[in-house]
């Protein structure tokens, strides 16, 4: 029962556009059948993490908002990146996708930043040419923002740990921090080498 659910279930994300069905409500179809059938327990569900998902789906919530409003892409727009230099351009932008990243979550902040930026990008081409272009620009944020991971809520594995007890916040904000810097440093030097090099 769990193999045939999890087929169709995957199946159904995979051809979403050609069945219609919102990926949203594929999501539910695991949980309907396992409840009706009795392979998850009403001692299970009370034992799942409520608190996590919560966490997690506010920090969605507050990207749609920001998206929605309108309020990102006025942020965006308001710094001249026109008149930085193309490495100061492509970390900068980086750099505040993992600000934000760490208080919204990574994927929500990527999903929000990475089609403004784009578009940002694109009239910026010729100054990002000598970087390799506005790839290099959106590899930037997808780093900036993958190595947010400084609050439980930044990504769903430290909502998970936090959950557990085990581990507290300011124990992920001091490795958080320490972790983020040398990524940040690394992942930077990295992309602008290889970018330089037109080597992505």
């Amino acid at each position: 029962m769990v193999y045939i659910t999890f087929a169709i279930t995957v199946i159904l994300w995979m051809f979403d556009k050609v069945t219609g069905v919102n990926s949203n409500v594929v999501a539910m179809i695991p949980v309907a059948v396992f409840c009706i059938t009795g392979v998850i327990t009403k001692r299970d569900l009370e034992e799942i993490s409520w608190s996590v998902l919560w966490m997690v789906a506010g920090g969605f919530a507050l990207g749609v908002a920001l998206q929605e409003t309108g309020l990102a892409k006025h942020m965006i727009e308001a710094i001249p990146f026109n008149t930085w230099p193309p490495v100061l351009m492509i970390v900068g932008s980086g750099l505040i996708c993992y600000a934000m990243a760490n208080f919204i979550s990574h994927t929500a902040t990527a999903a929000l930043l990475v089609p403004i930026l784009a578009i940002a990008g694109s009239s910026m081409r010729e100054n990002l040419s000598s970087l390799g272009g506005v790839e290099t620009l959106l590899i930037g944020v997808a780093i900036g923002s993958s190595l947010a991971m400084i609050l439980p809520i930044s990504t769903p594995p430290n909502a998970l740990a936090h959950a557990t007890g085990m581990i507290q916040q300011k124990d992920m904000e001091k490795v958080g921090i320490i972790m983020g810097i040398i990524g940040l440093i690394l992942g930077y030097t990295m992309l602008i080498i290889l970018g330089s090099n037109k080597l992505l």
